[in-house]
């Protein structure tokens, strides 16, 4: 009875000593917080322009159909005040963002990397229409504010 009760109680402290040692390893092996970027500092977003919602059939076989709702971050507030005062910008816009999707497949479309291959697609020939603001592309980011495939 007596080498039962000594070898558990060496076994609870093998595993005590264990886990406690595994503890501090691996705390001390962890990043600490400013190694993993939780005190890094965010840029702030830029002014957001909302195009509105789009619907249109997708290229390839079958009969697919994508609808979404496009916002834009332009990197200064004049680009935005210039997309929301001049109805014809928003009109080139639109169109450039149903031509762009209506290269797309469905396929290309269902992944989120084809999705953002989509967006950047859409930022680039974006900037390729609109004129520069302070020398400088005036779209900075595409969101998708909802995405619906069919």
């Amino acid at each position: 009875m007596k080498r039962i009760i000594i070898f558990a109680v060496v076994g609870l402290v093998m595993f005590g000593v264990g886990f406690g040692g595994g503890l501090l390893l691996g705390r001390s092996m962890a990043p600490s917080d400013e190694a993993s970027g939780i005190n890094k500092s965010v840029p702030t977003p830029g002014p957001t322009v909302s195009i509105g919602e789009f619907t249109s059939n997708l290229a390839g076989g079958g009969r697919h159909v994508i609808s979404f709702t496009l916002s834009l971050e332009l990197i200064e507030n004049e680009a935005a005040v210039a997309l929301v005062q001049t109805p014809a910008w928003l009109v080139r816009i639109r169109n450039e963002v149903f031509m762009t999707a209506k290269d797309r497949v469905y396929d290309d479309l269902t992944s989120a990397e084809g999705t953002l291959q989509f967006a950047a697609d859409i930022k680039r020939n974006l900037n390729s229409i609109l004129p520069d603001v302070n020398g400088e592309p005036p779209v900075e980011r595409v969101y998708f504010e909802n995405i619906i495939l069919q």
